[in-house]
């Protein structure tokens, strides 16, 4: 289980996409969206580390105070001092920097022609949960 942390998480598209591929692969894994307001982004964070959540997805809006606050940052995260997903484990957060990895596996794709960051980043949280390159596209 992963939540999507934005301030408008159920209006975007991120968490349905995601769900759409686990569910159409039979993946066991779902995607909740989290509309956090600003004030509460930090109590939300510390929070997560006894969740029953796996991780979370962070919009753009709170990737530079989640970098912040996160216990342990990937290399591509510190150097762009911006995280856009946290794993969770064993009460610890590790955020991470996704985006540009998904933009690079999948902005070429001639089947993305329209909203490619949003499916860059579904599909590529897709890979990454479910261990393998995803081919339905």
């Amino acid at each position: 289980l992963f939540g999507f942390i934005a301030e408008e998480a159920h209006s975007s598209r991120f968490s349905s996409s995601v769900n759409k591929l686990f569910k159409e692969s039979g993946t066991n894994a779902m995607v909740i969206p989290m509309n956090i307001r600003p004030d509460d982004i930090v109590f939300t964070l510390s929070q997560m580390r006894h969740s029953k959540l796996s991780g979370a997805i962070v919009a753009t809006e709170y990737q530079e105070e989640a970098a912040g606050l996160v216990d342990t940052v990937s290399e591509s995260a510190e150097e762009q001092g911006i995280v856009d997903l946290i794993w969770i484990e064993n009460n610890q957060l590790s955020g991470d920097l996704i985006m540009p990895k998904a933009l690079d596996r999948y902005a070429e794709d001639e089947n993305f022609k329209d909203d490619i960051a949003l499916r860059s980043l579904c599909h590529y949280f897709y890979d990454l949960i479910t261990g393998e390159k995803d081919e339905s596209k």
